[in-house]
C-alpha cells in the first residue's frame, strides 16, 4: 500500500554520494537503571538517537539493543522509535551466569560505518544461586572498600555548573512518599532520564568513557551503501530456502489477527534476500511467511528469517569483582522471586492488530446472524452476493465484484485472519463454524507490486487461524517485532489501605523516568515511593545537550524501617 513512497525512499538513498550519505550520521547513547543486576531483574533501559550535530535523529524508526559475553548474545531487543527517543526492558533469563556483559546498541544505518560506531556498555549480572565460576568471569573478594569510596555523600549534589538535584528530606520510611526537585536544567537539553535504585556495594568492573562517545559522535567513518534506514518500520529480511533464481516468486508476510497487516517481500538479486518493509506493528505477533508462484500456484519452497541483529562478539571482558553481601544478595533474590510470582508485563504478550488500515469494508456479514450451512461455498452462494466461486483451469477461486457492471475480478486478495490464502480451495474446505465474519473491500488495492481488485476477509472467532491447515509453502511462526515503551508500574502508598497492604514490595528501582518532561526556568518536581528495602539510594541524572554536553550526577537518601 506504501510501495511507491518506500521505493521512492529507496531510490534515493541508493544514489546517494558517498559524501552526501557522510553527512547524515546517526549515534546512539543507552541509558540504563543501574549498572549492576541480579538474574532475573529487568534492564529498563532509554535508546536516544542523533545525528552529528547532537540533534535527535528523525531517520530510523527501529533501535537494537544486545547484550553479550564472549561467546554469544544473551539477551536482544528491537525498540520503537520516535524522533530518535525510545525505551523498554530485558528481562535478564534466571540462569544467566555472573559476569561482566557488553551492552551494544546501533541501527541498522549505523553499521554501514562498521563496528566503531556501535555504542557500547559494560554491564554487571550476579547469579545469586551460582556460587563459583567455573569459566573465572568473577571472584570474590572479601573487603568492600575495592567497590566503592565510602565518603559521606550529601543529599544535594551539583551535577554541573546550574543543575541540581535535591529531595525534600535526608531520610525516610518504608512506603513513604519521596519528593525529587531538578533545578536550573540547561535549556538546550535534549534527553533527560531520572533513575532512582538501591546504592549496593555488590560488585566493581570499569565504567563507561563518556567523552570517548562524545569523540565518537564527531568521528566520520568510512560508509557503505549496503542498508538503508528503517525510516518508517522495521524491515524484516528473509531468504527463500532451498534457493532458487526464479524471480516469478511471490512472497508475503502477514501478522495473523483481525485487521489487515500484510506485506508483500521485494527479492533482492545481489544478496538473494526478500526484504518486507513493516510498519505500525509491535511487540510479540504470530506472522505466516509465504512462497507462492505467479505461474504455478504453491511451491515447495519456504522463507526463513534471518537475524536483524549485528551479533558481534568481544573478544574479552573484564574480570567481576563481587563481594559477597549476604543481606543485599538475599534482599535482591527475593526481589526477583516477587517479581516472578507476580509479573504481568504487557511486553510478553502480543499487542492486538487493530485500526490499521486507511480503507473500510464496503460489506461486512457476522456469520453467526446467518443460518450455519456445511461449507464455505455454500455460505458464499446463499448470502454473499457480491462474491461467487468459479472455476478457472480446474481450480475453484473467490471473487468479488469490483464495479457497477458487476465484472468479477480474477484478482481478488482472499484473506485469513489477515493472512493470504494464494489457493482458494484450502479455505473453500475449512468449516465454516469457525469463522465469525467476512468483510469485502471494492477498489484496487497495492501491496508490494502486487495489484489486487477487492479483498475477501475471512476473521475467525479469536483471529488466530483456529485449526487452519497451511498450504505448503507457508509457515507459522512467533516473532518479535519492535518493543513499545510502557511507564514503569510505581505503588501509590498515600492511603492507610495502600500502605498496609500485606503484598511484599521489594522494588530495589524506586522510579525510573527515561522522558523527563522541563519547562525552560521552570524547576521540575517529581514524586515516588519507597519500598519495603532498606539501606542508602541514589538518585541517578543523565542526559545530554544539543552543544554536546552529557550532564550526569548523582544525589542521595537513605531509607529505614525506624523512620516515620
Amino acid at each position: 500500500m506504501k510501495s511507491l513512497y518506500l521505493t521512492i525512499l529507496i531510490i534515493l538513498f541508493s544514489n546517494f554520494s558517498i559524501k552526501a550519505e557522510e553527512k547524515i550520521n546517526e549515534r546512539v547513547f543507552v541509558h540504563t537503571d543501574k549498572e549492576c543486576y541480579i538474574a532475573g531483574e529487568d534492564i529498563l533501559l532509554k535508546f536516544f538517537l542523533i545525528n552529528n550535530n547532537f540533534q535527535p535523529s528523525v531517520l530510523s524508526k527501529v533501535g537494537y539493543v544486545e547484550i553479550i559475553d564472549t561467546e554469544r548474545p544473551q539477551m536482544q531487543l528491537k525498540l520503537n522509535l520516535e524522533k530518535g527517543h525510545g525505551a523498554g526492558k530485558i528481562r535478564i533469563p534466571a540462569n544467566t551466569p555472573s559476569g561482566v556483559y557488553l551492552l551494544s546498541a546501533y541501527t541498522q544505518y549505523m553499521r554501514n560505518e562498521g563496528e566503531k560506531v556501535i555504542f557500547k556498555k559494560q554491564i554487571a549480572i550476579i547469579n545469586a544461586e551460582q556460587q563459583t565460576s567455573g569459566t573465572k568471569r568473577f571472584e570474590l573478594i572479601e573487603k568492600t572498600e575495592n567497590l566503592q569510596n565510602e565518603e559521606i555523600k550529601q543529599p544535594v549534589k551539583k551535577v554541573s555548573e546550574d543543575l541540581i538535584i535535591k529531595t525534600n528530606q535526608n531520610k525516610y520510611g518504608n512506603r513513604k512518599e519521596v519528593l525529587l526537585f531538578l533545578d536550573n536544567i540547561p535549556d538546550n537539553t535534549a534527553d533527560l532520564v531520572v533513575s532512582v535504585s538501591r546504592n549496593d556495594s555488590l560488585a566493581l568492573f570499569p565504567e563507561m568513557n563518556r567523552q570517548e562517545w562524545l569523540q565518537q559522535v564527531k568521528d566520520t567513518f568510512r560508509f557503505s551503501q549496503q542498508l538503508i534506514p528503517e525510516y518508517e518500520g522495521h524491515i524484516i529480511t528473509g531468504r527463500i530456502i532451498p534457493e532458487t533464481n526464479d524471480q516469478q516468486f511471490q512472497t508475503s508476510i502477514a501478522f495473523a489477527g483481525k485487521d489487515i497487516r500484510c506485506f508483500m517481500g521485494q527479492y533482492n538479486a545481489q544478496d538473494e534476500t526478500v526484504k518486507f518493509y513493516t510498519a505500525g506493528i509491535y511487540g510479540k505477533q504470530q506472522v505466516v511467511t509465504s512462497v507462492n508462484s505467479v505461474i504455478y500456484g504453491p511451491v515447495p519452497y519456504r522463507i526463513d528469517l534471518l537475524s536483524p541483529f549485528c551479533e558481534s562478539i568481544p573478544d574479552n571482558l573484564p574480570l567481576l569483582q563481587v563481594y559477597k553481601n549476604e543481606k543485599q544478595l538475599l534482599d535482591r533474590y527475593i526481589g526477583v522471586q516477587v517479581q516472578d510470582k507476580t509479573y504481568n508485563d504487557s511486553f510478553l504478550n502480543s499487542l492486538k492488530l487493530l485500526n490499521y488500515c486507511t480503507f473500510q469494508p464496503i460489506k461486512t456479514y457476522d456469520l453467526d446472524e446467518y443460518t450455519r450451512f456445511e461449507t464455505i461455498s455454500e455460505t458464499i452462494l446463499e448470502f454473499i452476493p457480491r462474491l461467487r466461486v468459479a472455476k478457472l483451469k480446474g481450480n475453484r477461486l473467490i471473487s468479488a465484484f469490483y464495479d457497477e457492471n458487476r465484472q468479477f475480478s480474477i484478482r481478488t486478495l482472499v484473506l485469513l485472519d489477515g493472512v493470504p490464502i494464494y489457493d482458494h480451495e484450502d479455505i473453500l474446505q475449512y468449516n465454516p463454524m469457525y469463522i465469525k465474519q467476512l468483510d469485502i473491500y471494492d477498489g484496487r488495492y497495492v501491496f508490494g507490486s502486487e495489484i489486487y481488485e477487492c479483498i475477501v476477509s475471512f476473521i475467525t472467532r479469536e483471529g488466530d487461524l483456529e485449526f487452519f491447515q497451511l498450504s505448503e509453502g507457508s509457515q507459522l511462526l512467533d516473532y518479535e517485532c519492535p518493543q513499545l515503551y510502557s511507564p514503569l508500574e510505581i505503588p501509590d502508598y498515600s492511603t492507610d489501605t495502600t500502605v498496609n497492604y500485606r503484598k511484599p514490595d521489594f522494588r530495589h528501582t524506586l522510579y525510573w523516568n527515561p522522558f523527563v518532561e522541563f519547562s525552560k526556568y521552570q524547576p521540575v518536581n517529581l514524586s515516588f515511593y519507597t519500598s519495603d528495602l532498606c539501606g542508602e539510594f541514589k538518585v541517578t541524572v543523565e542526559g545530554i545537550t544539543t552543544d554536546g554536553k552529557i550532564i550526569h550526577g548523582n544525589s542521595y537518601f537513605i531509607v529505614s524501617e525506624n523512620i516515620e
